[in-house]
């Protein structure tokens, strides 16, 4: 058994992200093994009780504390870590010296400055740099230049700061190349996310919609208003040109108006936050994933694939899938090759029926959260032995 101390830059409470998502289903399965304690920032509009192993700090946020960071060379992101943090992770390595610290997100990167010596690992997921470099290339003016500056921060940020752990996680091989690639002494291994199968499981009682497509996401990430707005205007017109009744339902909390105007197109509905996804997703015939910008590995393909959903994605929306063009899903890059795939979908029912088959048996196989949380477990223990040993 280990004593984990998990440090978290959001706390596991509702409204669920892609963040608190991975966070969450990590805690349940070390609970089930180890000791865990964990501190995380209560975010603003997080709601909720935290379990008792789990304690709070307000976060750092704002306009001051970015800018205090960009004063000092640091990405905007950085300001999340604060005194606070720092104060509640010393008083937990005396009281519970813990085998090892994980620290999740790099927005703490700087954390690893003050774990005196423990056993740490490092887990941003993803490497930050490559989804500001993508939003810079896809704006214009003054916000690429800004974008420019902050991913020049964040390109050194990671260099310096990560090297201070003694792993680093992220989801994909991309993510590890493109660290290593700023600094060769960084170890970093790559864990893929996990999904919970039995959650999203079809439920046969559901007829799909045969020309519904959905995409589902927080709508007011980035990379997802960019990609609701590929879909919207450049995709589906391709798709009805073929299939006039083929609909395409944005589905997702908080859409800002850039995505909420998408609902005046022909054939798009926005529905704003739902109760439960999985509906959206049984109910309808295919799941697209226009992702253009970007990284990592997109738990909202998981949650499709575990649905059982014919999957069409680009190619920056499989991360680190090991999955095959053609078998588990489609892959295409371009509107026109992404609508062409669409249309195959929407009029082949074996077709649909394979790739959704092939996906829920991919994800079940490969992308369960108890095989996600063992490599997570032998990574913390290798590093517990090393320091062990270096220290003996």
């Amino acid at each position: 058994m280990l004593r984990i101390l998990v440090c978290a830059a959001a706390a596991p409470l509702p409204p669920t992200t892609g963040f608190t998502l991975v966070l969450d289903a990590l805690l349940r399965e070390f609970r089930q093994r180890h000791e865990v304690r964990a501190i995380a920032y209560r975010l603003p509009g997080q709601s909720g009780t935290p379990p008792p192993d789990v304690r709070l700090i307000p976060a750092r946020h704002g306009g001051p504390w970015e800018l205090a960071a960009i004063a000092r060379g640091r990405p905007r992101y950085a300001s999340r870590f604060g005194p606070e943090m720092r104060a509640a992770v010393h008083a937990e390595l005396s009281r519970f010296d813990p085998d090892v610290v994980a620290v999740l997100s790099g927005r703490l990167g700087e954390l690893g400055r003050h774990l005196d010596g423990n056993p740490s690992v490092l887990v941003p997921l993803d490497a930050a740099h490559l989804g500001i470099a993508t939003r810079r290339q896809a704006s214009r003016g003054f916000k690429r230049l800004l974008l420019r500056m902050e991913e020049r921060r964040v390109r050194g940020f990671e260099a310096i700061e990560y090297a201070r752990f003694d792993r680093v996680v992220v989801v994909s091989e991309r993510d590890r190349e493109a660290l290593v690639a700023l600094n060769p002494r960084l170890r970093v291994e790559v864990i893929p996310n996990g999904v919970d199968a039995d959650f999203y499981a079809p439920d046969p009682s559901v007829a799909p919609d045969p020309a519904r497509i959905v995409f589902t996401g927080v709508m007011s990430s980035p990379g997802n208003i960019v990609a609701a707005e590929f879909a919207a205007q450049q995709v589906l017109p391709l798709v009805r040109k073929v299939r006039p009744d083929a609909r395409l339902a944005l589905v997702g909390r908080a859409p800002p108006l850039r995505v909420r105007a998408l609902a005046s197109l022909d054939g798009v509905e926005v529905t704003g936050e739902v109760p439960d996804v999985r509906p959206w997703l049984t109910g309808s015939r295919a799941f697209l994933c226009p992702m253009i910008t970007g990284t990592g590995i997109k738990n909202k393909l998981l949650e499709a694939m575990a649905a059982g959903l014919p999957c069409v994605t680009t190619a920056l929306g499989l991360g680190g899938l090991e999955v095959e063009d053609g078998r588990e899903l489609l892959v295409a890059d371009t509107a026109a090759s992404l609508a062409a795939q669409l249309v195959q979908v929407l009029a082949d029912d074996g077709l649909a029926a394979r790739l959704g088959q092939a996906a829920r048996a991919y994800v079940r196989a490969h992308h369960s959260w108890m095989a996600t949380a063992g490599r997570y477990e032998r990574l913390f223990e290798q590093v517990r032995d090393s320091r062990t040993l270096a220290s003996a």
